[in-house]
């Protein structure tokens, strides 16, 4: 095996993709319940009708006046009387946990490093999602717990792929990389939609949790023989890129590869630091909002059934990851040719990720019925939105390269908090 990836393939590149594997499997299993929860409920029990809207002076727009019994679509009503209120904490649960270990995880992956931490979190999400379905019968209160305890096992998820990054991707790739590794976010939400509504359409929601649960234990078993923490400890990079690494990385600023005494009075007293703050605030809001609401809102509203949903809901996903493989390396070029610097290119990227889909939503909410705008507007704003993986996103490694774990933890734990709250 060691003959196949040394001097073929680069070794930061095997990571990255890896990474992206496991991104893709993380928000698979942590964002299927919200279509599946659409097959879970019993619509119809609950009497979730919806207040029609009057649309008729408005020319051009369509009527929704959709009611639950006329709902049409394999499995329309499933076992659970669930309240909105109830889905909406199953829902929400999972922020509970996730909040309690996104800054020990932060710190844990620049002390003890991302290969194990993030190998023990995607092993435990896989056990507890086989367990959701058991749980959602014997009470939403037992699927919430499960759904809490996913969360903390997810916490560390996101802080623990920055502090890998910055030992692993010189600066002027760390956008492309950036936007590879984390684009796993957008192709994991795609490819849970439609295939969480192919398995509901064809076997039963149940099946949703057992076969994408399998998933990250396969994925762990390669990330563990593929993947180390630094340049030095893989057994079969090439010295040429080694040597490449440790040279582009010592340019921009020092990474080390030992865990230093965190600087609070530093990162308390920066403004970049709440800069980026409020960037990942406006950005994972839009993105949970709609993640979550969405397949309640097209079937209440519209009445789209499960198959419907999933491919509405996923294509915007889809648009997004293919966007970021556009935006992110420009934003790489755009630096590498001197044409902007780091910070320019961070704050335009950003300012087009986050201006661009609040123009969208505003359209949305102005559009009434009319189906064909909304879904435009949904679709564009995904598009626009994959700036962020450009911009806010990868900046805590700029700042401080040695801390951004502990940083991006921090912006997570305060955005997540927030949101819970609200």
């Amino acid at each position: 095996m060691r003959n196949i990836f040394k001097g073929h393939l680069p070794a930061r590149y095997i990571m990255a993709f890896m990474a992206f594997l496991g991104y893709s499997n993380i928000f698979l299993v942590r964002n299927s319940i919200n279509l599946a929860i659409v097959a879970m409920v019993n619509y119809t029990a609950v009497n979730n009708n919806v207040q029609i809207i009057d649309n008729t002076s408005k020319p051009g727009l369509i009527q929704c006046e959709v009611y639950s019994e006329n709902f049409t679509g394999k499995n329309e009503d499933g076992p659970f009387v669930w309240s909105q209120p109830i889905q909406a904490l199953i829902s929400t649960s999972f922020l509970w946990g996730y909040i309690t270990t996104n800054i020990p995880g932060g710190r844990l992956a620049e002390v003890v490093g991302t290969k194990y931490l993030l190998t023990g979190s995607v092993l435990l999400t896989s056990v507890l999602t086989v367990l959701v379905p058991p749980a959602a019968y014997l009470g939403w209160q037992y699927l919430v717990f499960i759904r809490v305890l996913m969360g903390i096992a997810l916490g560390p998820s996101f802080p623990s792929m920055h502090p890998m990054i910055a030992k692993w991707i010189p600066p002027n790739e760390r956008s492309t990389i950036s936007a590879l590794v984390y684009g796993g976010a957008e192709l994991g939400t795609v490819s849970g939609l439609l295939l969480t509504g192919l398995i509901i359409e064809n076997i039963g929601w149940e099946a949703v949790f057992y076969v994408e649960g399998c998933f990250g234990v396969i994925w762990a078993v390669f990330w563990l023989f593929l993947v180390h923490d630094n340049p030095e400890e893989h057994p079969r990079i090439s010295e040429k890129e080694k040597t490449y690494i440790k040279t582009e990385i010592a340019k921009d600023a020092h990474v080390s590869n030992k865990a230093l005494p965190i600087p609070w009075k530093s990162i308390l007293t920066s403004m970049p630091f709440y800069s980026i703050l409020i960037a990942n605030i406006g950005h994972n809001w839009g993105f949970l909002i709609l993640l979550v609401d969405l397949p309640v809102y097209l079937k209440t509203i519209f009445g789209f059934d499960i198959k419907s949903n999933a491919v509405i809901l996923a294509l915007p996903y889809f648009l997004s990851w293919i966007s970021t493989l556009i935006l992110c390396p420009f934003a790489d070029l755009c630096k590498k040719r001197k044409w902007l610097s780091t910070v320019a290119v961070r704050k335009i990227w950003t300012l087009i990720g986050h201006l661009g889909p609040a123009l969208c939503l505003f359209v949305m909410a102005g559009a009434g019925c009319n189906i064909q705008l909304i879904i435009a507007m949904l679709m564009l704003s995904q598009v626009v939105e994959a700036g962020n993986y450009g911009g806010w996103l990868i900046n805590h490694i700029d700042i401080a390269p040695s801390f951004s774990g502990i940083l991006v933890s921090h912006h997570f734990f305060s955005f997540k908090t927030a949101l819970i709250v609200s």
